[in-house]
């Protein structure tokens, strides 16, 4: 696509592009047969390099219900398996397994790298759409923050997508330096701010083609 931050496409010939698809949906096939309801999302990455031939698959596994195991013993034992399955189809799938937790306290910790992988990824299998949801979200945090640079103190997308739950909306809230403002009041500031966020969010939803709606307070 032509717009900035669009989800990468692949950059090869049809014929390629349909064997990854049929590897990438074979895979998909063999990990939910094996793990259902606990794959919350699949994404394959934008490679590392150009001409990669690595398939860098994104995993994320619902934890909230594991009991008596350490989340990095989880880990191990879901990527061993795992990694077999992406094996068997082709040596070339390369899975990347995180837990749900882990992907929340990486957010938490200001991590945002992964963030900017997802926002550019090829969304595989996403059943509550919570990869959907990080990829607009990223795309319109970095629209808001290239137009307001360093006015923006704070950018929280919150609601039940970022808690691996099905909904339509997501929550944004802006908190926005205001100290050296003084041609316009305080409201017609926030109106103005909150009209031209609200916009950007129809943008980045054509960018990245995830109809969500925003719901935004400045």
């Amino acid at each position: 696509m032509p717009e900035e931050n669009a989800p990468t496409s692949l950059p090869v010939s049809k014929e390629k592009t349909d064997q990854i698809k049929n590897k990438l949906e074979k895979f998909k096939k063999e990990l939910l047969n094996k793990f259902d309801k606990y794959v919350l999302g699949i994404a394959l990455l934008p490679p590392e390099k150009e001409k990669d031939k690595n398939l860098d698959v994104f995993i994320v596994i619902d934890d909230s219900d594991s009991k008596g195991l350490e989340k990095l013993g989880l880990r191990d034992k879901l990527f061993s398996v795992i990694e077999k399955i992406a094996k068997d189809i082709d040596d070339n799938i390369k899975p990347d397994v995180l837990l749900k937790n882990e992907l929340v306290e990486n957010f938490y910790d200001g991590k945002y790298k992964l963030l900017e992988l997802i926002s550019s990824s090829l969304i595989v299998y996403d059943p509550a759409d919570m990869l959907a949801a990080l990829m607009i979200s990223e795309v319109h945090k970095t629209m808001v923050l290239k137009k307001f640079d360093k006015y923006i103190v704070s950018y929280i997308a919150a609601g039940s997508l970022f808690r691996g739950e099905k909904s339509h909306d997501i929550d944004v809230y802006i908190i926005v330096d205001d100290t050296d403002v003084k041609k316009m009041s305080r409201y017609e500031l926030k109106d103005k701010l909150r009209a031209i966020i609200i916009q950007m969010g129809y943008q980045a939803s054509d960018i990245t083609r995830v109809k969500k709606a925003f719901h935004i307070q400045v």
